[in-house]
């Protein structure tokens, strides 16, 4: 089924129970830090990440560490992890982080959409985020920052330093900190976590 043509359904049924789940992307976000914690085991991530994503936790109590960790994978796979496209171009440097970008995603959402991405929380759905998210025009801030970032130098010709000292004040002050790791890594761990449970 296609984005247009299925319905939502924010359920997931296991052996032992029905568990209402709210993707929302704030929520998502909180287990992409979650998941680059070094003091969590990896069963503790699944047990908080269900706490935060499931309405009825109360029947996460049912669930043996097996069976959590497939309903999280579950979950996962419905609605945290979308389609990948083919990367055009492999940037050693991080050119998004949406913990350290919000404040640039917000403005984008205000400008393009009207969205008050605060009001959003708890309420709009991680997939419909990262839908909008990827069409936000050129012309928002975290599309020109994104641009900025992944911009390359244009070589020294002798009468280009300028533009050359410009850019490079511009990466400077738009660039990620080191530890930031880029937008997808907590997702990535959460996914590697998941598959990694699954073959045990």
């Amino acid at each position: 089924m296609g984005v247009l043509t299925e319905t939502p359904d924010c359920k997931i049924y296991t052996k032992k129970c029905r568990l209402s789940v709210n993707p929302a992307f704030n929520l998502v976000l909180d287990i992409q830090k979650l998941y680059k914690e070094d003091c969590l085991t990896d069963l503790e991530k699944i047990d908080t990440a269900l706490e935060m994503l499931v309405r009825n936790s109360w029947n996460l109590r049912l669930l043996n560490p097996k069976e959590k960790a497939e309903a999280m994978e579950e979950i996962a796979a419905r609605f945290i992890r979308t389609k990948k496209r083919p990367e055009i171009k492999k940037n050693p440097v991080p050119v998004l982080d949406f913990e350290e970008d919000g404040d640039y995603i917000y403005a984008s959402f205000m400008k393009d959409y009207r969205i008050d991405l605060i009001d959003e929380q708890g309420r709009l759905p991680w997939k419909k985020f990262l839908y909008l998210f990827n069409g936000l025009s050129a012309d928002t801030k975290i599309k020109q920052v994104m641009q900025i970032r992944q911009m390359e130098l244009p070589r020294y010709n002798g009468k280009n330093a300028k533009e050359i000292q410009e850019i490079n004040e511009l990466k400077s002050y738009y660039a990620l900190p080191v530890q930031g790791g880029g937008g997808q890594s907590g997702l990535d761990l959460l996914f590697h976590t998941l598959e990694g449970m699954a073959k045990r």
